[in-house]
């Protein structure tokens, strides 16, 4: 298998868990894409610096996040946040509860996401937003206790 297959592989593996882990910090479908669609071709660019395909996740998913900051920070200038729209395509309980995870800040948000949608481990989800693994530990913790206040 030649490099261009393993790449198109391992992309198809992981792109449900990138298009979440954008949309966690974007909260648009659209822009969601485009930080993905960005992310693999820097990626793909960029693959034959990866030293080690196990770490393809970890390294695809911290140039998908750089992109939806990008385009977060282009946003901002157009839009605020609390315009833009989330339309998940799943079932009605799921509709719900990504409704309501969508609803938290940006901080706890994004954790959630990554740790319970994305089953990131707490270590990489510290790496991927460049913060201590306690902070990670402490949002994931206000996270949750701010969506059993809004599920009750």
């Amino acid at each position: 298998m030649n490099s261009k297959e393993q790449f198109s592989q391992l992309v198809m593996k992981h792109k449900e868990s990138l298009f979440f882990t954008a949309k966690s910090i974007l909260r648009n479908d659209t822009d969601a894409e485009d930080a993905v669609c960005n992310g693999i071709m820097k990626a793909y660019e960029n693959f034959s610096q990866l030293r080690e395909i196990s770490f393809f996740k970890t390294w695809i998913t911290r140039i998908v996040i750089n992109e939806a900051y990008t385009i977060c920070r282009k946003n901002k200038n157009v839009q605020s946040m609390d315009e833009m729209t989330s339309e998940p395509s799943y079932t009605d309980y799921h509709d719900e509860m990504w409704e309501i995870v969508n609803s938290l800040e940006d901080e706890f948000r994004t954790v959630i996401i990554l740790f319970y949608y994305n089953d990131v481990p707490i270590k990489e989800i510290a790496e991927h937003l460049n913060i201590a693994t306690g902070t990670v530990k402490s949002r994931l913790n206000r996270g949750r206790q701010k969506l059993k206040e809004l599920i009750q």
